[in-house]
């Protein structure tokens, strides 16, 4: 996929852009749209050595240097301010990644710049501090309890059915959807929540996670993309989801702008503006994930910054928007102009292949020649293992198509979806 180039309008060319986290798709896409040597990435030390970032600075004409810091459970990144601000003026700071929320909203505070709030980034990246702000603010919730063990499960589902989750993880990880618990069930559940693992994501060092049990929700799932300006919701876009079956509500695939009647878009607008309110969030992104129940859209979970899942691309090409620089211009306090309404839709399906030794990939070249399709990528190889899929890491690749409407683009994706084989064998042996 391709954009036109869109400078940013930033009126100090020496002012520079802080993002707490490295993301290579977020640098990707404003590379050659920004001034050269204009980014600053915080990162923790184990990350950018697990992850081998030590050059990423060649990689991207935008990225001046990434600063080892820790900022994961850590207010490490706020001692960094004084040293940011010496060497050139702070235009805006964007949290890159989701464990980096906390961290960019306080060092914005702290800068007196733009953000979400510290208060409200908190909420955001622990699911039980959230459940409590939106049932003090109305918005609607599902039952709920934090839970620090199996019996603390047993006892709050009954006999089911209930989600199981991490409170303040990621990409769906640890999560789980129970039909039925006993103790047996109770105890393989919380043992896999709770060992749940990301080792490139988080750093060694102790981390304390939380956890909950919630009601199960039945209904259709949507999420909500919105651009906030000081309060006020500036932009949003509701996104059909279709999540795979199963214990793991990994995500299979994205429909957007959502085929809804007015009543249903209406109620998914005030739905936001009341999530808004309760967590006091000021300016940036919010992704919240809705199931849409016969009382009306119920809260899953809000995340507060650029979704993952090619989200802010689909949206980019639906609506003609460059989202993650107009995020940057909202952090940084100057005006944007968004779009009302979607000139086409948009869609992603996510590639899967029987768990095994991947032997053989076909088929992309020959997705990519469909009509509508803008890309089709694969993140496996040959000689590579596939997994049955517990979260969103899991996923072998994907295709994105666009199309006049819903109907066009939903063919196009799945046709795309069919073109490209994974072929998989046997695993290879471990000796």
């Amino acid at each position: 996929m391709t954009h036109p180039k869109v400078a940013m309008t930033t009126p100090d060319t020496e002012a520079q852009v802080v993002f707490v986290g490295y993301n290579a798709a977020y640098l990707r896409a404003i590379d050659g749209s920004v001034a050269r040597g204009s980014v600053v990435v915080l990162e923790e030390p184990d990350i950018i050595r697990k992850r081998g970032l030590q050059d990423a600075a060649a990689r991207f004409d935008c990225l001046e240097r990434i600063v080892p810091v820790s900022y994961q459970q850590s207010a490490g990144a706020l001692d960094l301010a004084a040293d940011l601000e010496a060497r050139r003026p702070v235009a805006a700071v964007v949290p890159g990644l989701e464990y980096a929320v906390p961290a960019a909203a306080a060092l914005a505070e702290k800068l007196g710049l733009p953000g979400a709030t510290e208060q409200a980034a908190q909420a955001l990246r622990d699911k039980v501090r959230l459940r409590e702000a939106c049932d003090a603010g109305g918005v609607r919730n599902p039952r709920w309890r934090e839970i620090h063990g199996p019996a603390d499960l047993l006892d709050f589902a009954g006999d089911g059915p209930v989600v199981v989750k991490p409170a303040n993880r990621q990409a769906s990880v640890g999560v789980q959807l129970l039909d039925t618990v006993d103790a047996a069930s109770a105890a393989e559940a919380w043992e896999r929540t709770s060992s749940a693992a990301e080792y490139e994501q988080v750093p060694d060092r102790h981390l304390t996670w939380r956890f909950l049990a919630e009601e199960r929700l039945r209904g259709p799932e949507f999420s909500v993309e919105a651009l906030v300006r000081q309060g006020e919701i500036i932009f949003h876009n509701v996104t059909a989801k279709t999540v795979i079956p199963g214990p793991y509500p990994v995500e299979l695939g994205h429909l957007l702008p959502a085929p809804l009647d007015r009543d249903a878009q209406a109620a998914f607008e005030g739905a936001m503006r009341a999530l808004v309110a309760a967590t006091g969030y000021r300016t940036g992104i919010l992704h919240a994930e809705w199931i849409l129940t016969d009382s009306g859209p119920t809260l899953v979970e809000c995340a507060g910054r650029c979704p993952g899942d090619y989200l802010i691309d689909l949206n980019d090409l639906a609506y003609g928007t460059r989202i993650r620089l107009t995020l940057i211009d909202l952090l940084a306090g100057r005006p944007v102009t968004l779009p009302r309404t979607a000139r086409q839709t948009s869609a992603i399906r996510f590639l899967a292949a029987e768990p095994g030794t991947v032997t053989q990939v076909a088929g992309t070249d020959a997705a990519l020649a469909l009509p509508g399709v803008e890309a089709a990528e694969v993140d496996v190889e040959a000689g590579q293992e596939v997994r049955a899929w517990a979260s969103s890491w899991d996923r072998a690749g994907h295709v994105i198509a666009t199309g006049p409407d819903a109907d066009t683009t939903r063919r196009r994706v799945l046709a795309a979806d069919a073109a490209v084989r994974i072929t998989t064998g046997p695993r290879a042996s471990t000796d």
